[in-house]
């Protein structure tokens, strides 16, 4: 009843349902490969390619399992001797050791008291802005460290929040000292 149109045999009823007019043997039609696609990690699913497309895939595909990778380093080109007889060789030559040559520069900073000395004369004259522009360009200059300014910040923040009377007393503790 379903026939082939090209060599007349008779046609399964699945595949004259699906709409096929030709037998599997008279058919030019490709087969269906198979894509893996991973959306995530995990849950890989199947989706149904032509063959051409198949081999595209496949090649592209990090986790492809076809064989048109290449291997790298030493599988690729058979260098297993070679790189253990690079190995021998460099185990009983090494390299000579470079020499290090460390510059020890030294500096003489002011000490810190008379830089507070003159970060103060400035806060008193000029403000807390001036007196933190004098002490950034101590710094440039290598007069003072990048240690000792920073505690001297500290002390010009803390002399800021302290009332005039506080910081004439503070003043007269350090001149003390």
């Amino acid at each position: 009843m379903n026939k082939c149109i090209k060599c007349e045999v008779e046609i399964d009823d699945h595949r004259f349902h699906l709409g096929y007019t030709e037998c599997v043997d008279c058919s030019e039609t490709e087969k269906y490969s198979v894509h893996t696609v991973y959306p995530h990690k995990t849950g890989g699913y199947i989706q149904p390619i032509k063959k051409s497309q198949s081999d595209d895939l496949k090649r592209m595909d990090r986790r492809s399992t076809g064989g048109g990778r290449t291997a790298k380093g030493i599988y690729a080109d058979q260098s297993w001797d070679r790189w253990l007889e690079q190995y021998w060789h460099n185990k009983y030559n090494p390299k000579p050791k470079k020499k290090r040559v460390v510059k020890v520069v030294k500096v003489n900073y002011i000490p810190k008291k008379d830089a507070f000395r003159q970060a103060y004369t400035e806060y008193d004259k000029y403000g807390y802005q001036a007196a933190l522009d004098l002490l950034q360009n101590l710094y440039s200059e290598d007069k003072i460290s990048l240690i000792v300014k920073s505690e001297l910040v500290n002390e010009l923040v803390g002399l800021r929040m302290m009332t005039s009377k506080e910081r004439k007393y503070f003043i007269k503790l350090q001149n003390n000292a």
